[in-house]
């Protein structure tokens, strides 16, 4: 699942965007602002635990102000001799309804929201303030980490694997840069990491 960019075209706004949650708010185009991100959405491929295609594009959306500390973290990882790559930022709600529709279990797949009853909201995939990322060289080549993608066994727990790995070495790496520019990170999957600075925006329904 290599990079994938469109020309940069209107979004697409057909469906209701009368309806809670469908536009596009704080959210921006990743390569509009930064093209030295390494952009692979997996949930745009087949190639993801559902083994379906769940978005319609492969366009990655991000917050603006993560996005922000995000492009902080990227400094020190290139001053270091890495690049980014990113496997998931911006899911739609409706995506994230289908990912509940395929995969129905609390221990791996969040519910849905109501945004009917929501009042107050956190940082999620949904309001773009999440990333699921890795670590390449400066040619693109995956480091070694704890597992792949999307793996539900418990070793995908940074706490879980043997400091002395080189694939431990590498996730705790990654871990410290990103709590540094302001993420928290996921105590059971290496790859995900939260906006824990800045203020948590409704969740969106913007098609991507």
């Amino acid at each position: 699942m290599k990079e994938n960019h469109k020309e940069m075209n209107k979004p697409d706004m057909s469906f209701d965007s009368s309806k809670e949650g469908c536009n596009q708010g704080n959210l921006v185009k990743l390569i509009d602002v930064d093209d030295d991100f390494i952009i692979e959405l997996r949930y745009a491929t087949e190639d993801n635990f559902t083994g379906k295609r769940v978005y319609e594009s492969a366009e990655c959306y991000i917050d603006r102000e993560t996005l922000k500390m995000l492009i902080e973290a990227r400094n020190v990882f290139k001053r270091d001799g890495y690049r980014i790559k990113i496997w998931d930022a911006y899911r739609p709600i409706s995506a994230q309804k289908r990912f509940w529709e395929i995969y129905p279990d609390d221990n791996f797949v969040a519910r849905p929201p109501d945004m009917k009853t929501m009042t107050s909201f956190r940082s999620t995939h949904m309001n773009g303030q999440c990333v699921d990322i890795t670590l390449t060289d400066m040619e693109g080549r995956e480091l070694k980490m704890p597992t792949c993608f999307d793996d539900f066994r418990e070793i995908a727990a940074l706490r879980n694997n043997d400091p002395e790995t080189e694939e431990y070495k590498n996730a705790a790496y990654m871990c410290r840069v990103m709590e540094s520019a302001g993420f928290g990170a996921s105590r059971t999957e290496w790859w995900h990491f939260y906006d824990n600075k800045n203020p948590h925006p409704r969740y969106l329904d913007y098609r991507i």
